[in-house]
């Protein structure tokens, strides 16, 4: 998320987007450098492989404003590419075979050597869209960039309640977003990226951090404000030893700035002073602007009118329940191994996920200014139909041949890019309209 001073008292969310680069035939191609040098912008940047660029957008306090000025940096983009006969694809994982070109500057090589040359490609393969919301007031030192050790109740809880109901709410806003049915080829789940990023033992994969789950994988619960910092501390010590057991100096941490930047988990705290959701796939504008409305008005509610946010086994059953001021989320163990799983597989065409997504909308749209509930509609019709866009990429596929336990062909799979890398320029159209009246 790009950094700039936030107003006084008043919480900002930022959204960033990872994009893969394809030629006009919808094949791999290492566009980012050719475009970061076109496109001289700090909302711009590159990412660890050649064939992928990320967006950022200048965070806002209004989420249509958030919205526009991505979309504003999208079409500049997509125009610099087209100069280019460069597409950008909004796809969690690219459905074809290719062989990432991976960068060698200082921090990924550390990562590479850590998880060792062909794990680490795995990041070249997978596309994803992050949002960031102001931490609660006076919880995070600017000029270090941490935490602080926290003192007023309040604002701990607030913290606590904030991140835990992100890590409940991981496997609805997954499924949600979910558009990589495909990974190399091969159908793993309806979230194939998920699979292949997180990788652990829930999901069953010998994925990128799937020896690493405390740096990549879906994130405890945690029960105050100094287990967040403990934990956090914790992670960057371990780092730390890796670091040392490549035999290098730890003067190379300097390169992250701060002890935040050494984990990529689902959900964290991030160094510019925000809590981010970074476990979905990358999908296109009118899914990102509905639930960065999601996420804005849930934690705008946690934040100011202080919800407990309580693990139950109620919150198995009836999942984001609320009474009087408490909201109910199912046991982490459950969220961890159970619909985490259900969502990276099953999706939609599980009952239960269907439900958990359901109310989780439901819950959301309850809090959610009555002007922004046409921003989710598009969940809503998702949930009618029990189509995402991986659904959506399935049947594509299916009626062009491809059959269960078959690979995708590299022509199949240059065909689905192509098709929604168009699409992209007409969900920019499609989603400012969204937003038009509520700017």
């Amino acid at each position: 998320m790009i950094t700039r001073k936030p107003p006084l008292k008043k919480s900002l969310t930022g959204f960033e987007i990872e994009l893969f680069t394809i030629n006009k035939n919808g094949f791999i191609v290492n566009g980012a450098d050719l475009l970061l040098k076109k496109a001289k912008r700090e909302t711009i940047k590159k990412e660890c492989a050649g064939n992928l660029i990320e967006i950022a957008s200048y965070p806002n306090e209004m989420i249509p404003h958030t919205m526009e000025n991505l979309l504003m940096e999208m079409e500049y983009l997509i125009s610099a590419a087209i100069e280019e006969d460069i597409l950008l694809c909004p796809l969690g994982a690219y459905p074809g075979k290719f062989n990432p070109f991976m960068r060698e500057d200082r921090p990924y090589k550390i990562k590479e050597s850590i998880f060792g040359k062909n794990k680490f490609r795995i990041a070249g393969r997978c596309a994803g869209f992050h949002c960031h919301y102001t931490l609660p007031r006076g919880i995070f030192d600017t000029e270090m960039r941490v935490l602080k050790m926290l003192i007023r109740s309040k604002i701990k809880d607030s913290l606590v309640n904030s991140y835990n109901f992100l890590v409940a709410a991981d496997p609805a806003l997954t499924t949600l977003m979910q558009s990589s049915p495909f990974y190399q080829g091969q159908h793993l789940g309806k979230d194939s990226r998920m699979i292949m990023y997180r990788g652990g033992e829930p999901l069953g994969r010998n994925g990128l951090y799937n020896n690493l789950e405390e740096f990549g994988g879906l994130p405890p619960y945690k029960l105050t404000g100094l287990d967040i910092i403990d934990i956090i501390s914790t992670r960057y010590e371990k780092w730390k030893s890796y670091i040392k057991s490549l035999g290098l100096n730890v003067k190379v941490l300097s390169l992250y700035g701060s002890m935040l930047d050494t984990t990529w988990n689902p959900v964290k705290i991030n160094p510019n002073g925000t809590l981010e959701q970074r476990g979905m796939d990358i999908n296109h504008p009118v899914y990102i602007v509905g639930v960065g409305i999601i996420i804005k008005s849930i934690l705008k509610k946690l934040q100011e009118e202080y919800y407990a946010v309580v693990p139950s086994d109620i919150g198995i059953k009836e999942p984001f329940k609320v009474e009087g001021d408490v909201v109910y989320i199912p046991p982490y163990p459950y969220v961890r191994n159970e619909l985490q799983k259900l969502s990276a597989y099953k999706g939609l065409d599980s009952d239960e996920m269907l439900d958990y997504c359901r109310r989780f909308l439901k819950f959301a749209q309850s809090i959610m200014p009555k002007e922004t509930l046409k921003l989710v509609e598009p969940f809503k019709l998702m949930l009618s139909k029990r189509k995402t866009v991986s659904d959506e990429i399935l049947d594509y596929a299916k009626k062009k041949g491809f059959r269960k336990n078959t690979e995708l062909s590299n022509k199949l799979a240059a065909e689905i890019a192509l098709e929604h890398s168009e699409r992209l320029l007409k969900e920019i159209i499609v989603t400012r309209k969204m937003i038009g009246s509520l700017l």
